[in-house]
């Protein structure tokens, strides 16, 4: 049995000790707001949340949210990230810790359906996590909205079966917001977000992380131009696990940017690009034939294919600007992969 194995055999038997002592919280009916019951909550605890729509929260304790036919929807109540942008649940830390570690997310619906430069009440972001680790995101379902699950520089993420319908953009129309259209991102901390050490330190970097049995859906505007979607973005991560997705972003003809399955960076947001990349990425048994792309994997002289596998994947595969393995018929990109100004 591998450390690894080991270590999550031990994970599980401790969470099922202080899962007997934890206190489940309900809302609504003793507590109004999902916030509420947040903030009543010591680490472990449970937070239940009936059917209804709610406000979504900010997480600063360890807790298992589970939700019974539970809509999380744009409320001015909820997080509020980058100005005017409305989350469902956000997860802050900072200098490589998170008190949202060992977060637990099962079961809701997140609706940012409609949203749009012009209206911005719907959710712009799903899960949206600053160096938290040891986080659950789990049989939910995410319906419209730019960027559904950010995980920026946690380690150990499960993210499983969980569905993404009608991912969006924002379409930098009018030199409005320019940013959007990645379904699941596993990002590096970078500028202010950053702890010490820069992009090679291990703290900032997202480390062994799984991607598995998620299906992802989303469309290219007509016309837009400014860079690819992607249903699942790894963004200088190491050690991630991609298995079993399947993934439709599919070609349109009436725009240039491309729609990408899996794509595979160290480059972002219009900056140099990230030293080291990617590093020991696997990518395998995804299905990728509804998108222009299946697997994408970006940058030059290796700077993301180290300890690269790629196995069993169906759709057209392109590493470093050429296409190893096809399913035919696909348009090629006009756009340059190695432009994309879309993370938050």
């Amino acid at each position: 049995m591998s450390k690894r194995s080991l270590l999550f055999c031990a994970l599980v038997a401790c969470a099922g000790a202080s899962r007997a002592e934890a206190a489940i919280r309900h809302v609504p009916e003793r507590y109004r707001t999902i916030q509420a019951a947040v903030d009543a909550s010591r680490p472990g605890d449970v937070v239940e949340v009936g059917p209804g729509s709610y406000c979504g929260a900010t997480l600063d304790v360890r807790v298992d949210l589970i939700g019974h036919q539970t809509a999380i929807v744009g409320c001015e109540e909820g997080p509020i990230l980058f100005g005017e942008l409305r989350a469902g649940f956000y997860l802050p830390g900072a200098n490589g810790t998170s008190g949202a570690s060992g977060t637990h997310i099962e079961g809701f619906l997140f609706d940012g359906r409609g949203i749009s430069d012009e209206n911005l009440d719907p959710l712009a972001l799903g899960v949206f996590a600053r160096f938290a680790s040891d986080v659950r995101v789990e049989h939910n379902l995410f319906l419209g909205g730019v960027q559904a699950i950010t995980n920026t520089a946690g380690d150990r993420w499960t993210i499983e079966q969980n569905r993404i319908e009608g991912l969006t953009l924002f379409d930098c129309a009018d030199d409005g917001l320019c940013a959007g259209g990645d379904g699941i991102v596993i990002q590096i901390a970078r500028d202010d977000l950053a702890a010490p050490g820069g992009s090679a330190a291990p703290v900032n970097r997202p480390e062994e992380n799984l991607i598995l049995d998620n299906h992802v859906a989303g469309a290219i505007p007509d016309g837009f131009d400014y860079f690819s979607m992607a249903g699942i973005f790894v963004f200088a991560a190491d050690n991630t696990l991609i298995a079993r997705n399947r993934l439709e972003i599919p070609d349109n003809p009436s725009a240039d940017a491309s729609g990408d399955g899996v794509l595979i960076s160290d480059v972002c947001c219009d900056e140099p690009a990230v030293t080291p990349g990617a590093r020991n990425t696997v990518v395998m048994e995804n299905d990728g034939r509804g998108s222009q792309f299946a697997v994408v994997v970006e940058g030059t002289g290796g700077a993301n294919t180290q300890g690269l596998v790629l196995r069993d994947d169906l759709g057209t595969v392109m590493i470093q600007g050429q296409v190893v393995s096809s399913a035919g018929g696909r348009r090629q990109s006009r756009i340059d992969h190695g432009f994309r100004r879309t993370l938050f």
